[in-house]
């Protein structure tokens, strides 16, 4: 009798311990779905009139996407666009900065 509490004890302690694991387990992280890609945010950015890229680094702390590349005009230019949206957040170029 007492074998078999001891047992029953153990056992539903252990039900216990893992359905709080499970209950406090980290969330799915989801955003990396949301994410433009690589090739789609370089679509977007030559639909914009941007080419010669020369450096494309997804940046997921600061949620944004830094490229180096060339303007409509010419110009060599650093972008920085929004990771989920393609917004150009901001443009510097030749030193000086716009937003």
């Amino acid at each position: 009798m007492i074998r078999s509490v001891k047992v029953l004890f153990i056992s539903s302690s252990m039900c216990c311990l893992l359905q709080s694991y499970i209950t406090h387990a980290d969330p799915v992280d989801t955003s990396a779905a949301n994410m433009l890609s690589v090739p789609s945010a370089m679509k977007q950015l030559e639909s914009d009139g941007y080419y010669d890229f020369r450096m494309i680094k997804i940046e997921r702390k600061h949620n944004e996407i830094a490229v180096k590349a060339r303007n409509k005009i010419g110009e060599s230019v650093e972008l920085e666009m929004d990771l989920y949206t393609g917004v150009i957040l901001h443009e510097k170029r030749h030193g000086v900065e716009t937003p």
